[in-house]
């Protein structure tokens, strides 16, 4: 259920994007995804990333959700983006399913707080980007990717099998991973162990109508530790009777 610090930033989201000064098309939940994933953001100095910017109405609704303070970062593939620099904003050209230009990019712009990805929605920029952001991240922040229904469509359909919400839901595993040492012999052997030091930093996945959110914490590298609140009463284990 929302609240009422949601709803008003909700509203003011909304009002952002009306008075955005350029035309765009959104699904209507996304404003409210947007809602719960930064609004932690608003108002604090923080980095915020987002590719497929070429239109430029969404950098003038980070910016002015967002607040003052907020560095906005937008990326495309078309150098016309260029365009948007001489309002503010900084702009990268590139591919994002160039593992090469993210390792670039994000060497040069350090620490950063939010990505979104709006981009090219084939699943292997998909992929690529989520997976190269989640390598860079070295601090508290959400790795976004949106119009994910792409997985399923007929134009966006080369990938085959090996769609971004496939990625997504295998990318849950390394979550569970984490407690596998709690039961010896009980898991199946680990058949890529770098996943798992890779996604070490993720929290949680979060999986919306369109969009997919990975957490990122830092802390969550740690694994988890067995605990009780007080000895054992010898309650007996029924569940195999």
């Amino acid at each position: 259920m929302r609240n009422i610090n949601h709803d008003s930033s909700l509203r003011d989201l909304i009002r952002c994007y009306n008075e955005s000064p350029y035309p765009s098309l959104k699904s209507s939940n996304y404003l409210s995804v947007y809602v719960e994933l930064f609004d932690h953001l608003r108002g604090n100095e923080c980095t915020f990333i987002e590719t497929g910017i070429l239109d430029g109405v969404s950098l003038y609704m980070w910016k002015n959700w967002l607040g003052k303070k907020t560095k906005i970062i937008g990326m495309d593939l078309n150098p016309e983006a260029l365009k948007w620099k001489k309002h503010g904003f900084d702009i990268f050209i590139g591919d994002q399913g160039d593992p090469v230009f993210w390792q670039n990019t994000f060497q040069q712009i350090g620490g950063f707080d939010a990505l979104l990805d709006d981009g090219g929605h084939q699943s292997f920029q998909q992929i690529v980007t989520t997976y190269e952001a989640i390598l860079a991240s070295n601090n508290e922040c959400v790795v976004a990717i949106e119009d994910t229904h792409t997985s399923f469509m007929k134009e966006f359909s080369r990938h085959k099998s090996h769609t971004f919400l496939e990625f997504s839901k295998d990318a849950t595993d390394n979550l569970l991973a984490k407690h596998s040492h709690f039961y010896p012999n009980q898991f199946p052997p680990i058949g890529n162990p770098q996943s798992i030091e890779d996604f070490q930093n993720v929290h949680s996945i979060r999986f919306f109508t369109g969009i997919v959110a990975f957490i990122i914490d830092p802390t969550s590298a740690n694994r988890p530790q067995m605990v009780r609140n007080k000895p054992s009463n010898g309650a007996q284990d029924f569940r195999y009777e």
